[in-house]
């Protein structure tokens, strides 16, 4: 009887352990001028503004959210991120790619990479580094 315990015991952590608990793997990264990325599920990760409160679907996130299309804003997440002093860029899983000037709260979405290569050199985005996976930033549990 003791031995079948210590199995049972031993099943129920291992599967605990393999699938994690909801929420084990939530986080968010602080980016610039008061945005973060949001983590809530290994396929839903958003970049939003903080301290707002979205009463009407106004606040610029990324993915942009559209009303009407809520399957496509849930089905698309970050994957990289690159920001400067004033810009935050972004690639999605759906390889589509963004801008957002933080300083004039303006977006540029759902760019395929030429349009995100001709919007930046407009822009004279002059952020050093590359787009980076979001693993490569500091989180912080929630």
């Amino acid at each position: 009887m003791k031995n079948r315990t210590i199995f049972f015991i031993s099943i129920v952590l291992l599967v605990v352990n393999i699938t994690g608990c909801s929420g084990a793997s939530d986080y968010t990264i602080d980016l610039i001028n008061g945005y973060y990325v949001s983590k809530t599920s290994a396929y839903n990760v958003k970049i939003y503004k903080k301290d707002i409160e979205d009463v009407k679907g106004t606040c610029l996130t990324i993915p942009v959210y559209h009303e009407g299309k809520e399957k496509e804003f849930e089905s698309e997440s970050v994957t990289t991120i690159g920001q400067d002093d004033r810009y935050i860029l972004a690639k999605t899983n759906k390889d589509l790619y963004y801008i957002l000037d933080t300083e004039e709260d303006k977006i540029y979405e759902s760019l395929t990479k030429d349009e995100f290569d001709q919007i930046k050199k407009e822009l004279g985005v002059s952020y050093k580094d590359k787009l980076k996976s979001i693993d490569e930033y500091k989180k912080v549990k929630k």
